[in-house]
């Protein structure tokens, strides 16, 4: 049986600001994770580095996503925002129980959650879970390129991510103790022209199959002082 990776997720007592420019010197400290595109485990062809910090109140993540098309348009909460330039979050508070959380968020800003109770109990969009918003939620976005034009390259875009522990269930009330463990990955979609098959999906967990829902092959989180 191949050993999980264990991510070390740091504390933090630095006020952060969500604004998607990691300002915070506390962000250097943080361990970057490696993407893979599912099954093949190969090295993407889109650049994607991502890192997490916690607080009392508070999981932060952080990813860059180097791009040469950038571009979304949905702008409805809980529209299927993995059919555009996409970042993904999935967590699993307790590894030995169904239920998790999902948040895709395009470029925009526009969040995509979901409380998934049960997998493949919520339909083939997963609408049914998606009726839950993560209140608290905070997000930013920077964009170093021209968003909706491909006929320039553009360089990059950052997505930084402040998840309220408070907003899930699964920890009742509780917050996180150094020790803790969480099953996670992180993904991305990400559509382009300069892509050769047009589209590309990586993540930071070493999947067998082309399904970011796919749990079994998800890593470690490890909340750390």
């Amino acid at each position: 049986m191949i050993k999980k990776i264990s991510y070390p997720c740091y504390f933090t007592s630095e006020k952060m600001k969500v604004d998607g420019s990691f300002d915070e010197h506390i962000w250097q400290k943080a361990k970057n994770l490696r993407f893979f595109v599912p099954v093949t485990l190969k090295k993407p062809l889109s650049k994607t580095e991502a890192k997490l910090l916690w607080d009392r109140d508070y999981l932060y993540v952080g990813f860059k996503a180097y791009d040469k098309d950038i571009w979304s348009y949905f702008t409805k909460r809980d529209a299927l925002t993995c059919d555009e330039d996409v970042l993904e979050i999935f967590l699993k508070t307790d590894p030995e129980k169904e239920p998790y959380y999902n948040f895709e968020i395009n470029v925009l800003g526009t969040v995509y959650d979901a409380f998934n109770i049960k997998r493949e109990a919520g339909g083939s969009d997963h609408h049914r879970w998606s009726k839950w918003n993560c209140q608290g939620l905070k997000v930013g976005v920077k964009i170093e390129g021209t968003l909706n034009n491909w006929e320039d390259e553009d360089e990059y875009w950052q997505l930084e991510v402040a998840i309220p522990f408070s907003s899930l269930s699964t920890l009742k009330g509780k917050i996180p103790r150094p020790g803790d463990k969480w099953l996670f990955h992180l993904s991305r979609y990400d559509y382009s022209v300069y892509l050769p098959k047009g589209v590309e999906l990586s993540s930071c967990a070493p999947l067998s199959r082309v399904n970011f829902h796919y749990y079994e092959d998800w890593i470690y989180l490890q909340f750390e002082r």
